[in-house]
């Protein structure tokens, strides 16, 4: 991969697929599945978290849940980072853009598409500078369901993201985690709290009807 410094929005048109603003929507509400940072280095590698690899099972059967349904649209916000993000002076260096630890997982390979979005990211929330909420609007989204890690910075920060920009938000408990030492209940009720997220898990998810407006 290139070293030449790309404005970010820039990489993130030219890695979002071509056609994903043109899909009709009409009548059905559109749920958004955002898988966050469910890659390499944040699982086994750099930032490896044992908590991860327990989610993968039921993220894995929501993901494919969602890959079925046509009122679903897939999302992976991964970090991407450049050396010179501010956050790598928090964390040191992990998730650098064009690198084997900035890619997700093998058990959730992304498959893009119009309805499979690749956003990186720069920094800990899923809208910050990505232009992912364009994208979403423009195929009708109007709630989100939040997973990956980790429940108390980078999903805590997209779950803040996406009210701001007026989407529900949804969290199934069993599809995101802490690292060790942080106490996942407390991350959670943090996210009820203060950003009304709908705490659910992946079962209840992937019996739940299509809403339609009325």
């Amino acid at each position: 991969m290139h070293q030449e410094q790309v404005p970010f929005l820039t990489l993130v048109e030219e890695i979002a697929p071509a056609g994903m603003r043109a899909i009709p929507t009409e009548g059905a509400r559109m749920k958004a599945l955002v898988i966050v940072d469910m890659l390499d280095d944040f699982v086994t590698g750099a930032l490896a978290n044992p908590h991860a690899e327990r989610i993968l099972d039921p993220l894995g059967r929501l993901l494919a849940h969602a890959r079925s349904s046509e009122d679903w649209v897939v999302v992976f916000s991964n970090d991407a980072h450049d050396p010179s993000d501010p956050e790598l002076r928090v964390w040191g260096e992990h998730a650098l853009a064009g690198t084997p630890g900035a890619q997700v997982v093998s058990e959730l390979e992304p498959h893009p598409g119009p309805r499979e979005i690749i956003s990186p990211k720069r920094a800990y929330g899923a809208f910050d500078g990505t232009g992912l909420d364009e994208q979403l609007k423009a195929l009708g989204v109007d709630e989100v369901v939040i997973t990956g890690q980790h429940t108390h910075i980078c999903v805590r920060h997209s779950s803040y993201g996406a009210l701001i920009r007026g989407y529900r938000v949804t969290v199934p408990r069993d599809a995101v985690c802490t690292f060790e030492g942080v106490n996942e209940d407390e991350a959670l009720e943090y996210l009820v709290m203060a950003y009304g997220a709908n705490l659910t898990d992946v079962a209840a998810l992937l019996g739940a009807p299509a809403a339609v407006r009325s």
